[in-house]
């Protein structure tokens, strides 16, 4: 990267972070169409964290320095940008202060020079478990942030300490990545980062990887299916289901969807209603098996469960070139039934 003279920082925070909103508001970046971050890069722009460039590109593949990262990290979780509380020399001052006093290992405070250049993924690591209220370096602090599921190794399906890459820069569109995954696992805060060492003991295990789908399968139905009702809350039963259940006063019935998924596939296998009637869960049956690639028109859908039910028999589908069964559960209270996928049949085809 270039040396950049005193006023050179305040017109790249300017390009990279403040933008105008009458430029840049609504924009699809003429870079971006086909990037795989594309809807994370429009959702960090409407946060605030970032901003694409004046020729209307987002350069979404470019590495980010030390003093870009910390600037997206503290306002993608703090919500908002810092503000000026005393004249600084140069545009990042604010976030160097603000994270130096709270023991963040941030090399370009006392080094200027630093700021400039490209931070690695083993330095976010660092920074991003210090947001934590931990001190973890090096390996550790990678450990933690994959243990946490904060961040996956850039060798695809190998959530290790070597997958992760550490020697490695971070590109602007993974950085904002990172940042949706913080936030999406409810950090919301930065907190300061202890003097001494945190245990070994404390450290997260490594995830399998299981562990890495089972975490998403909430995240996805919560933003695809949940936020569309209201008057349910949603909950992870921590082995392989997501339930959407209504709150009721006490001594009510409880009407709840059910959202099963199979480790051996990694993916959805069946979701099973309490009351086949409600019409909000006949929606949400509806927007799951959608959301999974089952694609059925809604009508013939609640046909077949309608019929499933009066008759007391199970009735297979074919939807997208694969089966499911609608099984009316005639052991169980009236009203429950379950639709599954016949995941095993297309494994032994």
């Amino acid at each position: 990267m270039l040396k950049l003279r005193l006023f050179a920082p305040l017109l790249l925070v300017m390009s990279l972070f403040l933008g105008s909103s009458q430029v840049f508001a609504g924009v699809t970046f003429r870079d971006t169409d086909n990037h795989w971050a594309k809807a994370t890069i429009e959702w960090g722009v409407e946060k605030g964290i970032v901003n694409g460039y004046a020729n209307g590109t987002f350069m979404p593949n470019q590495n980010v320095t030390e003093a870009e990262f910390i600037r997206m990290l503290v306002v993608g979780i703090a919500g908002k940008d810092l503000e000026e509380t005393y004249l600084t020399e140069f545009w990042s001052d604010k976030y160097y202060n603000f994270l130096h006093f709270k023991n963040y290992p941030v090399r370009g405070f006392a080094d200027k020079k630093i700021r400039s250049t490209y931070i690695t993924r083993a330095q976010v690591a660092e920074l991003v478990s210090s947001a934590d209220g931990v001190n973890y370096s090096g390996d550790q602090a990678i450990q933690y942030v994959l243990g946490k599921k904060y961040a996956l190794g850039r060798i695809k399906g190998e959530n290790t300490i070597r997958g992760y890459m550490g020697h490695e820069t971070i590109t602007r569109a993974e950085v904002l990545q990172l940042i949706k995954n913080l936030t999406n696992h409810g950090m919301s805060n930065l907190y300061d980062r202890p003097t001494e060492s945190s245990p070994t003991a404390s450290l997260p295990k490594l995830p399998t990887e299981w562990d890495v789908y089972r975490d998403n399968m909430y995240i996805v139905i919560r933003q695809n299916v949940f936020t569309k009702y209201s008057g349910y809350r949603i909950y992870d039963d921590g082995d392989s289901r997501v339930v959407m259940t209504r709150t009721k006063q006490q001594g009510q019935v409880d009407n709840a969807v059910t959202v099963q998924f199979e480790p051996q596939i990694l993916s959805f296998s069946s979701i099973s209603l309490s009351d086949s009637n409600d019409s909000t869960q006949r929606n949400m049956l509806s927007d799951v098996l959608d959301l999974y690639g089952f694609k059925i028109d809604k009508s013939y859908l609640l046909t077949k469960i309608d019929s499933a039910v009066k008759n007391k028999k199970e009735i297979q589908l074919k939807v997208s070139g694969k089966t499911i069964v609608i099984d009316p559960l005639i052991s169980s209270p009236e009203g429950q039934i379950k639709v599954y996928y016949k995941w095993w049949d297309v494994a032994r085809a």
